[in-house]
């Protein structure tokens, strides 16, 4: 109910053209299109699976903009549901309705179903990809890591983030399973997710006489430099400006990031600025595990600082908006201490905890900012419920022996601890 009073809200203000699309959306939007007219993919600069969806539900809605954002209600649900059952599978039903409930009125969950971007179908499927390793390493099959392979394969198709984690999981496996078991299961996790990705980057070949990793970057690994460092923050260049007069300077046409030959060229000039100064890539690295969970001072917080409300505003947010984001900002930091609470369940959660760590370092290791990370809010939102919920239970329990140690010392007796107390009364009256 929330989802859809927001969603006829929001479709109240805006306009049914291409006038209320603002950043990535109008690429998605042009290729959807094209698709609808039998153009083919037109761009390397996107993978398939998002534009198919658009273009289907354009087909649906006779092109509506406003159609969108309700058919889009649908995968937003998805995911409360996910949540939910990643709740469950973690720790148990209080979790999992604790952990939907965030999701169901998260402002970047539900901002996700309004915009034309590939996040209202990736957090689903990267949701879904959890949920497989956990049942894959519960008990282990071929067949269960097949589907972990294949659903990483979809993913990838969605947005390629997850290109290289199938290796990195199977590093992962030798630890957690036998060594001939783990290599068995990596090598049918690995060949299976490139199984979905092949025809793809068979496509990509054709079309484009050239092998690379499923879209072109956008020049993401040289946003990652230490050249970009420094203009940054030697020469006072803004993040708009880096945009405005590096990548699309005067003559981007020969260079364009999202080209084939561009990307090469923006790769290789990374790889140079690296070799280079190998001291400040590192030390970016290091800074960009945290901005890619609270956001880059640049790129997030309109070149100021972090957790800064005026920037915000002056970036375009209403106040009330302003205000939800900064919330959600700093739910990565709560999340951080709630997983320090569950220092007991760590073995237990390495599945969802090396995909956290995967993509920390994925995107350390290129270019971090906060929307990067926002698909990654679910798994968030579980680990912060649990917390709670272990909370309550340690002061429970705190309480209980606290009442028992009173009751000993009034009655001089010990008090057994199957005998009836006011706490257990008032504990079993809460769960009835």
């Amino acid at each position: 109910g929330l989802r859809l009073a927001v969603t006829i809200d929001w479709n109240g203000y805006q306009p049914n053209s291409p006038d209320r699309l603002v950043g990535d959306e109008p690429g998605y939007d042009n290729m959807a299109r094209e698709l609808l007219q039998g153009f083919g993919f037109t761009w390397p600069g996107r993978v398939p699976l998002y534009p198919i969806w658009l273009a289907g539900v354009y087909l649906l809605t006779n092109g509506s903009y406003i159609g969108v954002a309700y058919v889009q209600l649908i995968p937003g649900l998805v995911t409360i549901g996910l949540t939910y059952w990643l709740g469950c599978r973690l720790l148990n039903r209080t979790v999992g309705l604790t952990a939907a409930f965030f999701a169901a009125i998260s402002y970047i969950l539900i901002h996700q179903s309004l915009h034309l971007l590939s996040e209202v179908l990736y957090t689903p499927t990267v949701l879904l990809v959890v949920l497989a390793l956990f049942a894959a390493v519960k008990t282990p099959s071929k067949q269960r890591f097949i589907w972990v392979g294949m659903l990483i394969g979809v993913s990838n198709l969605i947005r390629p983030s997850l290109l290289l984690f199938p290796f990195f999981l199977a590093a992962t496996l030798l630890f957690a399973l036998p060594w001939r078991k783990a290599l068995v299961y990596a090598s049918v996790m690995i060949v299976s997710s490139l199984l979905i990705i092949t025809p793809w980057i068979i496509h990509n070949y054709l079309k484009y006489d050239a092998v690379f990793a499923l879209q072109t970057s956008n020049a993401i690994l040289w946003q990652g430099s230490p050249e970009y460092y420094n203009l940054i923050h030697e020469e006072g260049y803004t993040y708009m400006r880096i945009w405005s007069e590096v990548l699309y300077g005067p003559g981007w046409q020969e260079h364009d990031p999202n080209s084939v030959a561009g990307d090469r060229y923006w790769t290789n000039r990374a790889m140079q600025s690296i070799k280079s100064d190998p001291l400040t890539y590192l030390k970016f690295a290091a800074e960009k595990t945290v901005t890619f969970w609270i956001g880059d001072s640049n790129a997030d917080w309109g070149d100021t600082h972090i957790y800064n409300y005026r920037a915000l505003r002056r970036i375009g947010y209403l106040p009330g908006d302003a205000v939800q984001v900064m919330i959600a900002r700093i739910l990565p930091i709560v999340a951080a201490l709630g997983l320090l609470k569950l220092r007991a369940y760590w073995k237990k959660w390495w599945p969802m905890l090396a995909l956290l760590a995967y993509f920390t370092l994925l995107h350390a290791a290129t270019h971090a900012e906060v929307r990067l990370s926002e698909p990654l809010q679910p798994l968030l939102l579980v680990i912060i419920a649990a917390a709670i919920f272990s909370f309550i239970r340690t002061r429970q329990e705190t309480s209980r022996r606290g009442m028992m140690n009173e009751s000993e010392a009034r009655s001089g007796r010990p008090q057994r601890a199957d005998e009836p107390s006011a706490l257990q009364f008032l504990k079993e009256v809460n769960e009835w």
